[in-house]
C-alpha cells in the first residue's frame, strides 16, 4: 500500500518504542502530575509535533539520497538492520533503576511554553534522527525508495500512535505514574520485549531480499 510493506509488523513495532517509559513518557507524566491535565496535553503534543519534523528529515534526505544509488539503499538497508539489532540488544541487557515519577515542587509555566519545550526536546535528540533514519526505509518497498509518501505515512502512523498514548498518559497522569511506581519490573519487562522484537526485525531486514 503506497509503497509501505509489512505494515502490520511497522505499527507492532512502533507501538511498542512508543509505550516503552522513556524522556516523552516522564515529560508528559510529571507536567501531569505537577501542573495539571492541561500542561500534560500541550507536552503531548509537543512531543509528538517534533516526530513530525523527524519524519520529513528521513523523508527528504533519505529519498533524495536513495534515489540516486543502488549502493546507497543497500548499505542504508544493512545499516539500518545493524543498528536495529544493536538498539535491541542494548535493551535486553539494560539494567533499569526503576523510574520513580513525582509529582515535586515545580514554577507553573505558561502550555505555549511547555509545548514549545516538548517539542524542542524531541526535534533535538539525536537518537530519535537516528532511529528515523535506520527504521522507515526498512518497510518501505524498493521501488518506492525515492518516494516521499511512504515515509510520510509511517512517520505519520508514528505521530498518531504517540499522540493517542501521551495522551492517555496526560489524562490519566497521577494513576499510569503511580502504576508504573509500584510496579517496579514493568519497566525490565517493557525493554526485554522492545529488545527480542527488534533484533528479530533487524534480522529479518538484514536476511530480506528486495
Amino acid at each position: 500500500m503506497y509503497g509501505v510493506e509489512n505494515l502490520a509488523a511497522f505499527i507492532l513495532a512502533a507501538v511498542i518504542v512508543v509505550i516503552t517509559p522513556g524522556i516523552d513518557t516522564i515529560m508528559v507524566l510529571t507536567r501531569s502530575i505537577s501542573q495539571g491535565k492541561t500542561a500534560g496535553l500541550y507536552s503531548a503534543i509537543g512531543v509528538s509535533l517534533g516526530l513530525l519534523v523527524h519524519t520529513c528529515a528521513a523523508t527528504f534526505g533519505l529519498s533524495l539520497i536513495l534515489a540516486k544509488s543502488a549502493f546507497a539503499y543497500s548499505l542504508i538497508k544493512y545499516l539500518g538492520a545493524a543498528y536495529l539489532i544493536y538498539i535491541g540488544y542494548k535493551s535486553l541487557t539494560s539494567k533499569t533503576a526503576g523510574t520513580e515519577i513525582t509529582s515535586g515542587q515545580t514554577k507553573p509555566v505558561k502550555n505555549s511554553k511547555m509545548l514549545f519545550t516538548a517539542f524542542l526536546s524531541d526535534v533535538l535528540n539525536p537518537k530519535i534522527a537516528i532511529f528515523f533514519l535506520a527504521f522507515l526505509p526498512q518497510f518501505i518497498n524498493a521501488s518506492s525508495i525515492n518516494n516521499p509518501i511512504p515515509y510520510l505515512l509511517l512517520g505519520s502512523i508514528i505521530f498518531f500512535i504517540t499522540l493517542v498514548w501521551c495522551t492517555i498518559l496526560a489524562l490519566l497522569g497521577s494513576k499510569v505514574a503511580a502504576l508504573f511506581n509500584r510496579n517496579k519490573k514493568a519497566e525490565a519487562i517493557m525493554n526485554k520485549t522492545t529488545g527480542i522484537v527488534f533484533i528479530l526485525l533487524g534480522l529479518k531486514v538484514a536476511l530480506s531480499k528486495k
